[in-house]
C-alpha cells in the first residue's frame, strides 16, 4: 500500500532555512540533511529527489532551476499533484 506524502509548506511562505526545517522536521525519518545557508539548497533538493519516499512521484530535477523557490513549487506539484 503506498501513502500519499503531502507537503504543506509553499516558498513563499518561507525562507531556505524555514523550509528545509520544515522538511526535516516533517520527514523525521528519511535522512534529509538540514543545511540552512541557502547556497546549499542544491545538495539538500538532489538527496531529497533521490530518497524512496519521493522518488515514486518523478521530483523534478534541481539542476535544471536557478532558485529554490522554483524547484519547489514543482516538487510540491510532483508530491502532492495539481491543485485545480
Amino acid at each position: 500500500m503506498t501513502i500519499k506524502q503531502i507537503i504543506l509548506l509553499g516558498p513563499q511562505y518561507s525562507t531556505w532555512e524555514g523550509w528545509n526545517a520544515s522538511l526535516v522536521h516533517y520527514f523525521g525519518e528519511e535522512p534529509i540533511p538540514y543545511m540552512p545557508d541557502e547556497n546549499d539548497w542544491y545538495t539538500v533538493a538532489n538527496d531529497v529527489v533521490q530518497l524512496p519516499t519521493f522518488a515514486p512521484y518523478y521530483p523534478p530535477d534541481p539542476y535544471q532551476y536557478e532558485k529554490w523557490q522554483e524547484w519547489v513549487d514543482d516538487f510540491i506539484i510532483a508530491v502532492n499533484g495539481p491543485t485545480n
